[in-house]
């Protein structure tokens, strides 16, 4: 069945490959990011008339707002909230601030992006939902937030931790209005964000995943859709890890 579905953060990566692969499964699909996006290379073989691009940040809610009105307008409302946009900051050498070294600005920043829009945007598209009797929130954590990390400082690994909370809280209030919330958790994944660590430290970290590789956003984007799928409405409040192995709860 089409649905409407909303992915942050779409201009490239994980948020990409979703958006595209919602279009090609007959979604319509309204992609955002704070960058430019590419719509011609979300669209493939898919009709332009599915796809809306907007050049908005997640933290933006008087921007948000205005979006979901002109969504509603065009569509009705959103059945699939994607939450993938988010930021890791790293110092000019590539690594990540250690605990001691993380200041104020940086934590407000990383927690803002990655788990308080999140919320904004939950309380922005539930009411339709909900509505509907229907929808699916996936929200991208990481696996910095489920064990120890090699490469994300200490405001990051917080924020991810902080965001399957807050799946699991919605899961369990939304439930009985036929709305799950899951969450992914990505290992290291070959994206522009990985790379700022540089093809050392991505090799390095390679050697200590059983499947021996660093995983793609394909892969990614195939997780998350299953889990915004019809048939995946008795999984909810669940974390989907994809990591190749280099952790087992």
């Amino acid at each position: 069945m089409s649905r409407v579905a909303l992915v942050t953060g779409a201009s490239r990566g994980i948020g990409h490959a979703t958006a595209r692969e919602m279009l090609r499964r007959g979604h319509r699909v309204v992609a955002i990011d704070r960058a430019p996006i590419d719509a011609a290379t979300l669209l493939g073989t898919s009709a332009p008339e599915a796809l809306m691009t907007e050049q908005l940040d997640v933290t933006d809610m008087a921007g948000i707002q205005a979006l979901r009105s002109e969504i509603e307008r065009r569509w009705g409302a959103v059945g699939i909230l994607v939450n993938n946009a988010g930021v890791s900051p790293k110092k000019p050498d590539g690594a990540s601030a250690g605990i001691l070294e993380i200041d104020p600005e940086e934590w407000e920043f990383v927690l803002r992006v990655n788990l308080t829009a999140v919320l904004r945007m939950c309380q922005a598209f539930l009411p339709g939902m909900r509505e509907m009797g229907w929808g699916r929130i996936v929200n991208i954590s990481s696996l910095a937030g489920r064990s120890k990390s090699l490469v994300a400082g200490g405001s990051y690994m917080a924020s991810k931790a902080g965001l399957l909370g807050l799946t699991r809280a919605i899961a369990a209030e939304m439930g009985p209005s036929g709305i799950t919330a899951n969450a992914v958790a990505p290992g290291r994944i070959l994206t522009e964000m990985a790379s700022q660590a540089g093809p050392e430290v991505n090799r390095r970290y390679a050697e200590q995943i059983p499947v021996r590789r660093l995983g793609t956003t394909d892969e990614v984007a195939s997780a998350i859709l299953y889990l915004a799928s019809e048939e995946a409405g008795f999984v909810n409040g669940a974390v989907l890890d994809v990591n190749g192995g280099f952790y087992m709860p």
